[in-house]
């Protein structure tokens, strides 16, 4: 099979089927996710079913989180046919975003609840701010003020 005969993309083509911009594609090439295309003899990139593929790659890959970086190694992995090398690679970098992903969820639902309960504060504390006990030893309003949680730890 001839390669250059399958090379037939020009980068604004290679654009158009991966949806991608052509600076994002030169900026992929540049940090390795895509290998310098050959040129004519114009000057014009040329890219083959392979670019195309590998750009998928790149895409889906980021559609899970992962790095450039992490794609970057990846993809030299991929391109050496490594499939003893990148299968449990791959399985290490997705494991390690759902355990990053576990924790940001934690993170959001604690977060969460805290403007929960501070959004309910401030409903109960309607009207009353200048009367109430929140304001009456202090000189700035108290409504938001730490609230004790479950270790005795300050929120």
């Amino acid at each position: 099979m001839d390669l250059a005969a399958d090379r037939q993309l020009k980068i604004g083509d290679l654009a158009r089927i991966t949806g991608l911009s052509i600076k994002t594609i030169r900026y992929y090439e540049s940090r390795g996710l895509l290998e310098q295309p050959p040129r004519t003899e114009s000057g014009y990139r040329l890219y083959g079913p392979e670019e195309v593929a590998r750009l998928r790659f790149v895409q889906r890959a980021k559609l899970l989180g992962l790095t450039l970086e992490e794609i970057r190694e990846l993809v030299a992995l991929a391109a050496k046919c490594n499939e003893g090398e990148i299968v449990p690679r791959l399985d290490e970098v997705l494991e390690a975003k759902l355990e990053e992903t576990e924790r940001k969820m934690a993170e959001l639902t604690a977060f969460r609840q805290n403007l929960l309960y501070y959004r309910e504060r401030a409903e109960d504390l309607k009207g009353c701010i200048l009367t109430d006990h929140y304001c009456e030893d202090v000189s700035f309003c108290g409504c938001l003020e730490a609230v004790t949680g479950k270790g005795g730890e300050k929120l």
